[in-house]
Protein backbone atom coordinates (compact mmCIF):
# COMPACT_ATOMS: atom_id res chain seq x y z
CA UNK A 1 0.00 0.00 0.00
CA UNK A 2 2.69 2.57 0.98
CA UNK A 3 4.89 2.02 -2.25
CA UNK A 4 1.30 2.48 -4.30
CA UNK A 5 0.63 5.50 -2.51
CA UNK A 6 3.78 7.07 -3.07
CA UNK A 7 3.72 5.77 -7.24
CA UNK A 8 0.61 7.90 -7.18
CA UNK A 9 1.91 10.85 -5.23
CA UNK A 10 4.67 10.43 -8.04
CA UNK A 11 1.87 10.61 -10.75
CA UNK A 12 0.01 13.15 -9.54
CA UNK A 13 3.61 15.53 -9.36
CA UNK A 14 4.17 14.39 -12.69
CA UNK A 15 0.96 15.54 -14.29
CA UNK A 16 0.95 18.72 -11.78
CA UNK A 17 4.58 19.77 -13.65
CA UNK A 18 3.18 19.49 -17.06
CA UNK A 19 0.10 20.96 -16.50
CA UNK A 20 2.36 24.16 -15.41
CA UNK A 21 4.43 24.48 -17.87
CA UNK A 22 2.16 25.06 -20.93
CA UNK A 23 0.84 28.28 -19.58
CA UNK A 24 4.10 29.99 -19.09
CA UNK A 25 4.72 29.65 -22.79
CA UNK A 26 1.74 31.45 -24.35
CA UNK A 27 3.21 34.09 -24.42
CA UNK A 28 5.30 33.27 -27.34
CA UNK A 29 1.66 33.87 -29.54
CA UNK A 30 1.69 37.53 -27.98
CA UNK A 31 5.02 38.12 -29.17
CA UNK A 32 4.75 36.76 -31.86
CA UNK A 33 1.62 38.59 -33.12
CA UNK A 34 4.12 41.30 -31.74
CA UNK A 35 6.55 40.91 -34.09
CA UNK A 36 4.27 40.68 -37.10
CA UNK A 37 3.07 43.59 -36.64
CA UNK A 38 6.13 45.55 -36.38
CA UNK A 39 7.47 44.39 -39.27
CA UNK A 40 3.69 45.39 -41.27
CA UNK A 41 4.32 49.21 -39.65
CA UNK A 42 8.08 49.38 -41.01
CA UNK A 43 7.01 47.91 -44.56
CA UNK A 44 4.28 50.77 -44.79
CA UNK A 45 7.05 53.45 -43.20
CA UNK A 46 8.99 52.21 -46.13
CA UNK A 47 6.56 51.89 -49.05
CA UNK A 48 5.50 55.75 -47.41
CA UNK A 49 8.47 57.53 -48.47
CA UNK A 50 8.26 56.82 -51.76
CA UNK A 51 5.26 56.41 -54.45
CA UNK A 52 6.39 54.43 -56.72
CA UNK A 53 7.21 52.41 -53.88
CA UNK A 54 4.12 51.91 -52.55
CA UNK A 55 3.03 50.68 -55.22
CA UNK A 56 5.14 47.91 -55.34
CA UNK A 57 5.11 46.88 -51.88
CA UNK A 58 1.05 47.18 -52.01
CA UNK A 59 1.48 44.66 -55.33
CA UNK A 60 3.63 42.67 -53.17
CA UNK A 61 1.20 42.26 -50.43
CA UNK A 62 -1.96 41.45 -52.76
CA UNK A 63 0.52 38.88 -54.35
CA UNK A 64 0.69 36.89 -51.10
CA UNK A 65 -2.61 37.03 -50.15
CA UNK A 66 -4.02 35.68 -53.76
CA UNK A 67 -1.08 33.04 -53.70
CA UNK A 68 0.55 34.41 -56.59
CA UNK A 69 4.04 34.93 -57.70
CA UNK A 70 5.21 38.55 -56.50
CA UNK A 71 8.02 40.79 -57.69
CA UNK A 72 9.90 42.70 -54.60
CA UNK A 73 10.72 46.06 -55.07
CA UNK A 74 14.44 46.93 -56.00
CA UNK A 75 16.99 49.75 -55.37
CA UNK A 76 19.74 51.01 -53.37
CA UNK A 77 18.11 51.33 -49.92
CA UNK A 78 18.57 54.78 -50.03
CA UNK A 79 15.07 57.30 -49.90
CA UNK A 80 14.91 59.73 -52.83
CA UNK A 81 15.50 62.73 -49.89
CA UNK A 82 18.27 60.91 -48.70
CA UNK A 83 20.13 61.01 -52.03
CA UNK A 84 19.15 64.46 -53.05
CA UNK A 85 20.90 65.85 -49.82
CA UNK A 86 23.98 63.86 -50.54
CA UNK A 87 24.43 64.74 -53.99
CA UNK A 88 24.00 68.32 -52.74
CA UNK A 89 26.82 68.10 -50.49
CA UNK A 90 29.14 66.87 -52.30
CA UNK A 91 28.69 69.19 -55.44
CA UNK A 92 29.14 72.10 -52.31
CA UNK A 93 32.05 70.78 -50.94
CA UNK A 94 33.57 70.44 -54.46
CA UNK A 95 32.30 74.06 -55.29
CA UNK A 96 33.95 74.93 -51.40
CA UNK A 97 37.27 73.58 -53.03
CA UNK A 98 37.90 75.86 -55.95
CA UNK A 99 36.67 78.79 -54.71
CA UNK A 100 38.98 80.22 -51.85
CA UNK A 101 36.81 82.94 -51.54
CA UNK A 102 33.46 81.22 -50.38
CA UNK A 103 36.05 78.78 -48.24
CA UNK A 104 36.95 82.31 -46.37
CA UNK A 105 33.64 83.57 -46.10
CA UNK A 106 31.17 80.90 -45.28
CA UNK A 107 30.88 77.33 -44.09
CA UNK A 108 29.29 73.64 -44.13
CA UNK A 109 27.93 72.54 -41.55
CA UNK A 110 26.06 68.51 -41.16
CA UNK A 111 22.76 68.80 -39.36
CA UNK A 112 19.92 66.55 -38.51
CA UNK A 113 18.18 67.63 -41.24
CA UNK A 114 20.64 67.51 -43.93
CA UNK A 115 23.52 69.91 -44.24
CA UNK A 116 23.96 73.75 -43.42
CA UNK A 117 26.14 76.63 -45.60
CA UNK A 118 26.36 79.17 -42.94
CA UNK A 119 27.21 82.12 -44.73
CA UNK A 120 28.64 85.28 -42.10
CA UNK A 121 27.37 88.37 -42.24
CA UNK A 122 31.29 89.91 -42.42
CA UNK A 123 31.32 87.77 -45.37
CA UNK A 124 28.25 89.30 -46.93
CA UNK A 125 26.36 92.18 -45.83
CA UNK A 126 26.94 95.83 -44.67
CA UNK A 127 26.45 95.91 -40.24
CA UNK A 128 22.63 96.63 -40.23
CA UNK A 129 21.94 95.82 -43.60
CA UNK A 130 19.49 93.45 -45.72
CA UNK A 131 21.33 93.75 -49.25
CA UNK A 132 24.17 91.47 -50.31
CA UNK A 133 27.26 93.00 -50.48
CA UNK A 134 28.13 93.91 -54.49
CA UNK A 135 31.70 91.97 -53.61
CA UNK A 136 29.67 89.11 -52.34
CA UNK A 137 26.83 88.41 -54.90
CA UNK A 138 28.69 86.05 -56.82
CA UNK A 139 29.84 83.88 -54.37
CA UNK A 140 25.57 83.62 -54.00
CA UNK A 141 25.25 83.25 -57.46
CA UNK A 142 27.95 80.05 -56.67
CA UNK A 143 26.05 78.25 -54.38
CA UNK A 144 22.63 78.65 -56.04
CA UNK A 145 24.12 77.37 -58.85
CA UNK A 146 24.95 74.29 -57.00
CA UNK A 147 21.91 73.81 -55.53
CA UNK A 148 19.76 74.52 -58.58
CA UNK A 149 19.46 71.29 -60.40
CA UNK A 150 19.29 69.59 -56.91
CA UNK A 151 15.46 68.50 -55.69
CA UNK A 152 16.41 69.04 -52.10
CA UNK A 153 14.18 71.20 -50.23
CA UNK A 154 16.23 74.25 -49.29
CA UNK A 155 15.05 76.77 -46.59
CA UNK A 156 16.92 79.96 -45.84
CA UNK A 157 17.43 81.50 -42.06
CA UNK A 158 18.36 85.30 -40.95
CA UNK A 159 20.02 85.17 -37.43
CA UNK A 160 21.42 88.33 -35.88
CA UNK A 161 23.02 88.40 -32.15
CA UNK A 162 21.22 89.69 -29.62
CA UNK A 163 22.61 93.53 -29.47
CA UNK A 164 19.41 95.18 -30.24
CA UNK A 165 18.71 97.33 -33.30
CA UNK A 166 16.09 100.35 -33.68
CA UNK A 167 16.72 101.67 -36.99
CA UNK A 168 13.57 103.27 -39.19
CA UNK A 169 14.05 100.39 -41.92
CA UNK A 170 14.74 97.99 -39.51
CA UNK A 171 12.99 97.94 -36.01
CA UNK A 172 14.12 95.15 -34.26
CA UNK A 173 16.22 92.13 -35.19
CA UNK A 174 13.66 90.24 -36.22
CA UNK A 175 12.82 92.61 -39.10
CA UNK A 176 16.69 92.27 -40.13
CA UNK A 177 17.26 88.90 -40.00
CA UNK A 178 14.20 88.16 -42.38
CA UNK A 179 15.08 90.89 -44.64
CA UNK A 180 18.29 89.02 -45.34
CA UNK A 181 16.63 85.67 -45.81
CA UNK A 182 14.57 87.24 -48.36
CA UNK A 183 16.80 88.77 -49.82
CA UNK A 184 18.86 86.04 -50.75
CA UNK A 185 15.60 84.05 -51.65
CA UNK A 186 14.81 86.44 -54.42
CA UNK A 187 18.72 86.13 -55.58
CA UNK A 188 17.95 82.38 -55.49
CA UNK A 189 14.95 82.42 -57.23
CA UNK A 190 15.64 84.89 -60.05
CA UNK A 191 19.15 81.97 -60.44
CA UNK A 192 16.18 79.81 -61.48
CA UNK A 193 15.85 77.76 -58.34
CA UNK A 194 12.16 77.29 -58.24
CA UNK A 195 10.34 78.91 -55.63
CA UNK A 196 8.22 75.37 -54.61
CA UNK A 197 11.50 74.01 -52.75
CA UNK A 198 11.96 77.34 -51.19
CA UNK A 199 11.17 78.55 -47.15
CA UNK A 200 12.49 81.46 -45.42
CA UNK A 201 12.72 82.04 -41.70
CA UNK A 202 13.75 84.81 -39.44
CA UNK A 203 14.85 84.47 -36.26
CA UNK A 204 16.28 87.75 -34.78
CA UNK A 205 18.93 87.28 -32.15
CA UNK A 206 17.21 83.85 -30.48
CA UNK A 207 19.32 80.99 -32.42
CA UNK A 208 22.31 81.77 -31.20
CA UNK A 209 25.43 79.11 -31.99
CA UNK A 210 27.99 81.31 -29.92
CA UNK A 211 27.84 82.92 -26.80
CA UNK A 212 26.74 86.85 -27.20
CA UNK A 213 29.19 88.10 -24.52
CA UNK A 214 32.14 88.02 -26.68
CA UNK A 215 32.50 90.06 -30.30
CA UNK A 216 33.81 86.68 -31.66
CA UNK A 217 30.71 85.37 -30.76
CA UNK A 218 28.30 88.29 -32.16
CA UNK A 219 29.88 87.50 -35.39
CA UNK A 220 29.38 83.95 -35.85
CA UNK A 221 25.66 84.55 -34.40
CA UNK A 222 25.31 86.90 -37.42
CA UNK A 223 24.53 84.94 -40.18
CA UNK A 224 22.22 83.47 -43.00
CA UNK A 225 22.07 79.79 -43.13
CA UNK A 226 20.89 77.88 -45.75
CA UNK A 227 19.29 74.96 -44.81
CA UNK A 228 19.18 72.17 -47.17
CA UNK A 229 16.69 69.23 -46.06
CA UNK A 230 15.83 65.77 -46.54
CA UNK A 231 12.77 65.59 -48.97
CA UNK A 232 12.20 66.54 -51.88
CA UNK A 233 9.51 69.27 -53.94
Amino acid sequence: MKYHTTNGRRQRFARHRTESVEPHERWMISYADLVTLLFALFVVLYAAADHERAGQVAEAVTAVVSNRPMSLPTGSGVLPGDKAVSEARSAMERAFAANPALRGRARIVGTKDGFTVSLAEAGFFAPGDANVRDDAGGLVEVIADVLRDSPARLRIEGHTDSTPIATAKYPSNWELSSARASVVLARFIARGIPPVRLSLAGYGGEQPIADNASPEGRALNRRVDLVILHGTE
